[in-house]
């Protein structure tokens, strides 16, 4: 009788135990401090009955690299957990003309990473292989961390992203546009319309250090702010590599591929979300 109480009272214990493991609440938490920067504050988006399992992303906004809020992504973040996606959306420095380059921009990406590697058993979540995702420079930064870091990235999600920044008919075209200044603070360096590349233009250029890591970019084909060309050079590259990956051109839309007509927006999330379960929950 004694036996059988014991044995009793420990499936229980073991019962309360999985239970809280198994039901736990969703949870949203603002600028929480993730560096040592102003700027180093992130939001998290942890969803019901999460396990170590679960897919988590980062998230990483655009804005030239000078500019932009997490804010912006709020609402990703509010769909993924919709969808039992875990989340950190991240800011980060600025780049300037002052010695913030791509470096320290990397470098706050991996804080965060790293912030949310330590946290994972508070947070019951996992410890590795996140996936990261961002639009304009968010995804291209997303692309150069997760081709050049040592940490395990498990996706990639690119949204009109700027991947090869040795293109000179790409610098070309930015120059017209008024915004080549702003791809000199984030490479560190300058160039002349018929001078010599500087090796820091292929340093910031994700095309130029691809991973086997599985890559989905999506891009207007009317983008006048990235020409949707930058997305067929990353695919060709990738597709060269045999690396896992998707191109998902948006028929005529610009640089918010056409987010604002709900159809559109459903696709587009529910690419994904898809990518994400696929790649992101190993």
């Amino acid at each position: 009788m004694r036996i059988l109480s014991l044995f009793l009272f420990q499936l229980c214990c073991v019962s309360f135990v999985i239970a809280q493991q198994t039901f736990l609440p969703a949870q949203k938490k603002y600028d929480i401090p993730y560096g040592s920067f102003a700027s180093s504050k992130m939001d998290l988006y942890l969803p019901v009955n999460r396990t170590p399992a679960t897919p988590f992303v980062i998230i990483i906004h655009g804005g030239g690299w000078v500019a932009g809020d997490k804010q912006g992504d709020r609402g990703s973040q509010q769909i993924l957990l919709e969808q039992g996606i875990a989340s950190a959306n991240i800011n980060y420095r600025f780049a300037d003309s002052l010695g913030t380059h791509y470096e320290q921009l990397l470098a706050d990406i991996d804080s965060a990473v790293a912030y949310c590697m330590q946290h994972a058993t508070v947070w019951n979540t996992r410890k590795t292989n996140f996936v990261l995702m961002g639009a304009s420079a968010g995804g291209h930064l997303s692309l150069l961390y997760s081709y050049t870091t040592n940490r395990k990235v498990s996706a990639i999600i690119a949204e009109c992203a700027p991947a090869d920044l040795t293109d000179t008919t790409t610098l070309h075209y930015e120059a017209s546009i008024g915004l080549l200044p702003l791809i000199f603070k984030i490479a560190g360096a300058t160039y002349t319309p018929g001078g010599s590349i500087d090796k820091r233009f292929f340093a910031v250029s994700p095309i130029h250090h691809v991973k086997h890591i599985p890559t989905l970019i999506i891009h207007g084909t009317g983008d006048k702010v990235v020409p949707f060309w930058q997305a067929e050079k990353l695919q060709q590259k990738l597709a060269a590599e045999k690396i896992t990956h998707q191109l998902l051109p948006i028929q005529g839309a610009d640089h918010d591929l056409g987010m604002r007509d709900i159809p559109t927006r459903e696709m587009i999330y529910a690419a994904i979300t898809e990518w994400i379960w696929k790649h992101g929950s190993r």
